[in-house]
């Protein structure tokens, strides 16, 4: 089982800092789109113990993601969580499984995500319907380097997941409870279409 060690930086320049990794070697796999559906129990029993499970398409293949809180955390400036992922080849099949067995869609959230490496960590440029972030994922000191090296607010980091994120951002905007982040279809499919046009 991995650990996923990682920290969020609000409100970046998404294009800004693309072009700066760029111009200093880092590697990409260019721009995809996903799609994600966070499953739990009808008591919502997996949330209140902080276990994530998810099933996510991104570019026509599916994944399934288990995220939990390791039994020994130590303290950190990251958020890190233990992660157990397959791949899955049948969407539908997955979603009918996981239901079969007692789980529920809770909620669904999208994104368009840039992967780069640098300085050996993988750097996600992630454009969300409410905002635009940066995940550094890594071990802690070169997350920590890596940041400063990109310029990135030390003073404006968030261990925060993109579920919480969206709530905190509802709840400042003045904006009623949704668990659900997802872009609206006409937006969706100009951003769909860019990405294939790239």
């Amino acid at each position: 089982m991995a650990l996923e060690c990682e920290l969020k930086y609000p409100g970046v320049d998404l294009a800004d800092l693309a072009g700066r990794l760029g111009r200093a070697g880092a590697g990409t796999s260019g721009r995809y789109f996903e799609s994600n559906t966070v499953f739990d129990r009808p008591d919502r029993s997996l949330k209140a113990e902080g276990v994530l499970l998810r099933l996510r398409e991104r570019q026509g293949r599916g994944l399934l993601t288990v995220k939990r809180p390791p039994d020994n955390q130590r303290p950190s400036a990251l958020k890190i969580f233990e992660e157990i992922e397959t791949g899955v080849d049948d969407l539908a099949a997955m979603d009918e499984a996981l239901r079969a067995v007692g789980f529920f869609p809770a909620f669904r959230y999208e994104k368009v995500r840039e992967k780069w490496r640098y300085m050996g960590c993988v750097v996600c440029l992630d454009h969300l319907p409410f905002g635009d972030f940066v995940e550094i994922e890594g071990v802690e000191a070169a997350v920590l380097a890596c940041a400063a090296d990109l310029g990135l607010d030390p003073n404006r980091t968030s261990k925060a997941t993109y579920h919480g994120l969206n709530l905190e951002y509802r709840l400042a905007k003045g904006l009623e409870p949704n668990e659900n982040f997802v872009f609206a279809p006409g937006e969706r499919a100009a951003l769909l279409d860019e990405i294939e046009n790239l």
